[in-house]
């Protein structure tokens, strides 16, 4: 069988004490033909000398500085440098199920109409590490709508307005999408990947999700992150409105409308 080149995009900014890890459940998965492209933000921290061993121990790892410019910034970089038929995006905290990848690359061989594939995600925190959870806020009530069709429809977008709808690291996507779709918008510093999914909406692309045991993402929680700036999300959560807002109906724009009154109501009174 033809298995098809997977780049690994890991971008890192001073998380080399939990790149490691990461690393190691990259060569632990299954499908073994890939290429992992750790791509260093910039960092003052122990990162470079972390990525070298796994480099000098595996051809396969290949180790990219730049100065600091951001996660963006840092995945567009991946991307450029990339010479993989799929892409699959993996933050340097986090994992991904030993099976995910051969299993998702198997779908989109079989099925040439679907863009990207994705599974679900499951959070865990530092103090609990083997405790899964369905949401950041320990509990099992998933908040991500779970959606399959085409951006061609009304569909996609409309789940889109909800809010995002997976973990960058949930899908498996055909490198083809991402140069359509523009990559990332290196402004955005939270949100990015919700933004991206709407450019990838826009073209029409189609979203497969799949929910096959063996396909999760592994999401860590419980320190600092870029999650954890709250005025951040607040601020960069209007720039995606504003964005999403041109591809909506009439009646999509009256509920985006309230989504951001309420965003600037928090911005005005600091509520975060």
């Amino acid at each position: 069988m033809n298995q098809p080149l997977v780049t690994i995009i890991v971008p890192c900014y001073n998380y080399g004490h939990f790149l490691k890890d990461t690393l190691n459940n990259v060569r632990q998965q299954e499908y073994q033909h890939w290429e992992c492209l750790i791509v260093d933000d910039g960092s003052t921290d122990n990162t470079r000398e972390v990525a070298s061993a796994f480099v000098d121990a595996d051809p396969r790892f290949r180790y990219l500085y730049q100065v600091n410019r951001g996660l963006s910034a840092a995945r567009n970089h991946g991307i450029a440098q990339s010479n993989g038929v799929y892409i699959q995006f993996l933050d340097s905290d986090d994992f991904i199920h030993r099976s995910k990848i051969r299993q998702q690359v198997k779908l989109l061989e079989e099925n040439k109409t679907f863009d990207l594939t994705y599974g679900l995600s499951l959070f865990f925190f530092n103090d609990q590490p083997d405790i899964f959870y369905q949401s950041r806020k320990k509990n099992n009530k998933r908040t991500s709508p779970l959606i399959q069709g085409s951006g061609k429809g009304r569909m996609i977008i409309g789940r889109l307005l909800i809010n995002n709808i997976m973990e960058v690291s949930c899908a498996l996507l055909r490198k083809e999408l991402i140069i359509a779709a523009g990559v990332f918008d290196e402004t955005m510093k939270s949100y990015e990947d919700w933004q991206f999914w709407i450019a990838c909406a826009q073209l029409g692309a189609y979203f497969d999700f799949n929910p096959l045991p063996g396909t999760e993402t592994y999401i860590r929680c419980g320190h600092t992150s870029m999650m954890s700036n709250k005025k951040n999300l607040v601020v960069h959560g209007i720039r995606v409105r504003k964005f999403l807002h041109q591809h909506l109906s009439i009646p999509q724009k009256a509920y985006n409308y309230f989504r951001l009154s309420k965003l600037y109501v928090r911005l005005w009174l600091k509520i975060f």
